[in-house]
This record gives C-alpha cells, structure tokens and sequence, in this order.
C-alpha cells in the first residue's frame, strides 16, 4: 500500500520546487482521482490567473551555456583547475561549456583583455598546455557537455605577428600608422583588422577551423560580431558549419541581422532591461507585449540569449545589486531561462558572487562561498532543463507572479516582487496534477511543476 501511495505522489509531484529566499517552500500535495492542490490561500470562486500573452507552438532551441572565465582560477593551471569543476558545472544543466578566450594574449599596450590576441592558433601558456586544453575538451564532451570558445575577429594585439607579416590587413590612420577600433569607443590596446583585404578571411577562416579539427568544439561565441563584415560571417560559418554539422554559432551582438549571416543565437540585452523593470515594478502585461514582439524577430530553430550578468556585466555592477538581492537575481534568471530561448550563467553568479569583477584582473574565486545558494541554483536550473518547451506557450499573472505554461508539459511561477503575494493559477492547470489553485509566494519565490 505504502509503494503505490509513493508511486501516486511520484506521478503527480512538483517535478522541482525552488524558493530564493533562505526557508525553502514545502510541497503540499493531496492526491485525489490523479489530480490535487497544495494548501490555498484564496478563496475558490472561480478566479484563475490572467493570460496575457499566447505564443504558438515553435521549434526553437534551447540551449544553457556556462560562460568561463580562466581568469578566475588563478596564475597558472586554469585548465585543469576547470576540468576538477565539471561535475558542479553539468549540475547547472549546462548543453554548452563556454571558454572565455584561451589563446596567447598580446603584452604591448596591454591593459590584461583575454581578448587582445596575440595567436590566434596558440594557447595561453599561463592557463596551460594545448594537451591539457584538449584533456579539459574531452572531459566535458564525457560529461555531455558540447564545448564553445570565445573568438576575436575584429582585432588583434599589437605583438601579433601579423602585425609585422601582414601590416596591410589592418585599418590605417592618415598619418598611415596602424589604427584602433573606435566604432564603439576607443580600444587602444587592440590593432583594428580591415576586412576589406580578402587574404584576411582566409587566414581567420584557417584559425577559426584550426580549433574544430585540432580539439573538436562544437560551437564559437564570436566577441563584438557585428564589427565585422557581413559577408565574411556569410562564407566562415557556412565553412565551418560544413566542417562539422551541427556548429553553433553565438553573436555577442543584438543586431536581427546577425542571424542573417549565419548564426544561431544572439545576444538579447533588452530581456535583462526588462526583467531589471519588472523586479522594479514593471508591469507584466507590458512585458508580455514586448517579449512577443521579441520573439518574433528570432526564426526557429535559432533563439536569442538572455542573462543577468556577462564578464563585461560584472565589471559594473553584481546581480544582487541589479535585481535588489540574491534572491531577486536568482527569481530573474530562473524566469529568462524558462522562456523560449537560450540562457547564459556566467560562472560566478551561481556561487552568490557580491563583488564586481574585472576581467582583466587575475584572481582566485571562491566557489563554495554560498553553497546553500549555489545548490539552489543547481536544483532550479536541472527542473528548467527537463521543461518542455516545444508547444504552445501562454503567460499569466496574478498579483505580482508571472507564470510560464507550456502546453507539452511545464508550469514556472515566479514572483518578481520583494514582497509575499497570494496569487491564482491558470485556468488549464489550477487544481490539477498536483498544481494549487491559489498560493502564498513569499518575495522573489519560484517554483517549477511537470
């Protein structure tokens, strides 16, 4: 009697539940005839959750990219210092285990930027060897992990060779000295590549192909794409996608036409906007409008990514202090993460980081700071990665929570607010399998049905 009691429960059971504050929420749950509801808060007079947003059912991928920094492992080892971390990594339902560029960095007029490259075939002798790269590579495809690098086509280091080998490859000022970017701000420790000179393309063509057939990555997350020429994105991700089928291509670029040219994601800064309103008081019908809208600009499968916090994030502000706490900034990424898109963590937010950093600085992280907070996140992000998301998707609210339907299977309810809220849930599911037709939702509290 006591199996099949069990076997009830487990058939009807929150798949996860996840509160961002410090005293996780218990799951009350009374089987009945297959269906049940947690303890209610409000009175049942027929009031359910408001729709305000319908989306049809899409073939949109769903990729939970882990961005690395090896800067954050300290002077020497970076390599092997990641691969001990893999396990606590793939337990944040990473697909894709993103590397913060590794290759040789330029010393002249170097102010510390992974991204002033002086080889792009060469690795960081500082974070270890070209083994111990290809050691760390094979450790997380064993994990079922697929593996992106980071990659600088628009400049270079100073110190690069081609800099001497090739001078005509670069950008000249009238004076006829090598010239800087400045299209968005003034880089002067990095030399601008003019793309205008064709051998150039093979050349970067040669050095993008050299780290799929010499380590097998599956994917490149291409530094400020959009201050490259169209037309070379065209030809080397059509190159590179026949090299190895299946190669994902992420633009740190918020630019539609970048899936255009051939890649699978791009960034979406304006979702962090958004969201940042919301935790704010925003509205969430007003949010449902302009994620529409967003939607609509990515054609499946292709998506667009969202974040709280990315290396250059991190500089200025913490996630706590953008979405009013750790709390918030946890309930915030739980939400983008749910919805119909890719997400990034930047490896340090799961640890309940409190303190900008700067990329350019070497240092050594301290990931079991917050280890109550960092399984929090473990739990919430394995719960989002078994949601289905292929279906038609429906957003509701009541009071200050928002909630994620899924047609094919996934309930997320998140209260964006720092408050404790009573709120209805939608009609399709409230009151069944094991959903509640009304809950209290202390502030920034979430939660996760299947």
């Amino acid at each position: 009697m006591k199996q099949n009691r069990f076997a009830i429960l487990a058939s009807i059971i929150v798949l996860a539940t996840a509160c961002a504050c410090s005293k996780p929420m218990e799951a009350k749950i009374i089987p009945s005839g297959g269906s049940g509801g947690g303890e209610e808060t409000l009175p049942v007079v027929g009031n359910y959750a408001k729709e305000i947003l319908s989306l049809p059912a899409t073939a949109r991928d769903h990729w939970q990219i882990y961005q690395v920094n090896p800067k954050l492992y300290g002077n020497s080892g970076a390599f092997g210092k990641i691969q001990e971390r893999l396990d606590d990594i793939k337990a944040l339902g990473t697909d894709f285990f993103y590397l913060m560029p590794i290759y040789a960095e330029g010393k002249e007029k170097a102010i510390g930027s992974p991204y002033c490259i002086k080889n792009f075939k060469e690795v960081n002798s500082s974070y270890g060897t070209l083994d111990e790269l290809k050691a760390l590579v094979n450790a997380a495809h064993a994990k079922g992990m697929k593996v992106m690098f980071d990659w600088v086509a628009n400049h270079t280091s100073w110190d690069n060779v081609w800099i001497t080998e090739h001078p005509e490859w670069y950008e000249h000022k009238a004076d006829g000295s090598i010239a800087w970017p400045t299209k968005d701000g003034e880089w002067k420790d990095v030399a601008q590549l003019d793309y205008g000179k064709k051998e150039l393309w093979a050349a970067m063509e040669d050095a993008l192909e050299y780290w799929v057939t010499e380590v097998g990555i599956d994917g490149y997350r291409c530094d400020y794409a959009h201050g490259v020429r169209d037309d070379f994105w065209k030809e080397a991700i059509g190159k590179l996608k026949e090299l190895k089928p299946g190669f994902v291509m992420l633009a740190e670029s918020d630019f539609d036409r970048m899936f255009d040219n051939g890649f699978d994601i791009i960034f979406d800064r304006a979702m962090k906007r958004q969201v940042i309103s919301l935790v704010g008081g925003g509205s969430l019908s007003n949010f449902a409008t302009w994620y529409k809208g967003d939607q609509d600009k990515a054609p499946a499968p292709k998506t667009k990514l969202y974040f709280i916090t990315n290396h250059d994030d991190a500089t200025e502000a913490t996630p706590a202090g953008q979405f009013k706490s750790l709390d918030g900034s946890l309930a915030a990424y739980v939400l983008m993460a749910s919805l119909n898109g890719s997400s990034m963590i930047y490896g340090c937010q799961e640890a309940g980081n409190n303190k900008t950093i700067n990329f350019f600085n070497t240092q050594t992280f301290n990931w079991n700071a917050m280890p109550e907070f960092t399984q929090k996140y473990q739990a919430a992000m394995q719960a989002v990665s078994k949601l289905n998301r292929k279906g038609a998707c429906k957003l509701y609210e009541s009071g200050r929570v928002l909630f994620v339907l899924y047609e094919n299977g996934g309930l997320v309810a998140v209260n964006v607010s720092g408050s404790e809220v009573d709120a209805y849930f939608p009609e399709p599911v409230s009151g069944k399998n094991g959903v509640p037709t009304s809950q209290k939702f202390s502030a920034y509290q979430f939660q996760i049905w299947k």
